[in-house]
């Protein structure tokens, strides 16, 4: 299971912060390479199995780490699909496609708000390896999604912040997020959480939870 223990909570300053970039000479630092091992722990949780990450998707501010560190799952198709977690330092996205689509977000960030965010549907991300070496990779769909959302966190962004139509806010129980991601009932959800309760989740009311 996933300790959600190692996630600061919504209202976390961190997650208001520009994270900081990794320089050349920290590549190889002890801390770095404790922050990789912290992330990758919280994506597999008690499971080791490389081909059952709990996470899609993982940014470093997420677990209180300041710095340009994610994780992505680059085979995942939003529909319960994983296998291929790969790590990112300093991940700038380059070029992105005119053409948008919407498609549902939750996150560990924002509690039980989940919604739908416009994005751009192709990507080319430009980042480092833990080995030093600079890669270029292009992705579409629900993978370039993923990165969007995860750097978001890197520039002190949630994917609430996309949102203009309180319509696409929702409120999603654990229960229910099967249904609502599997079965895409996220295109026609009836709970709705208002501007003002996400708000007050962000700023610390933990008696709307």
């Amino acid at each position: 299971m996933i300790k959600l223990t190692k996630f600061v909570p919504p209202d976390s300053s961190i997650l208001l912060q520009i994270a900081e970039p990794i320089v050349f000479s920290e590549f190889q630092s002890q801390e770095t390479k404790k922050a990789i091992e912290e992330m990758f722990e919280t994506a597999y949780g008690e499971q080791k199995d490389e081909k059952k990450p709990l996470l899609v998707g993982l940014a470093a501010p997420q677990i209180g780490i300041s710095k340009r560190i994610i994780l992505v799952d680059v085979i995942a198709d939003g529909k319960g699909k994983v296998g291929d977690l790969r790590l990112y330092l300093n991940p700038e996205i380059v070029a992105s496609s005119e053409e948008k689509n919407d498609w549902y977000e939750g996150c560990y960030s924002t509690s039980r708000v989940s919604g739908i965010v416009s994005r751009p549907t192709r990507i080319k991300l430009e980042a480092y390896t833990k080995d030093g070496i600079l890669i270029q990779e292009e992705y579409a769909g629900y993978t370039a999604r993923i990165i969007q959302h995860e750097i978001d966190h890197l520039n002190g962004k949630v994917f609430i912040d996309h949102i203009t139509d309180d319509e696409k806010l929702h409120w999603v129980e654990k229960e229910d997020y099967p249904q609502y991601r599997n079965q895409q009932a996220w295109r026609n959800w009836p709970d709705k959480c208002p501007r003002k309760k996400w708000e007050e989740i962000k700023g610390g009311n933990r008696s709307v939870l």
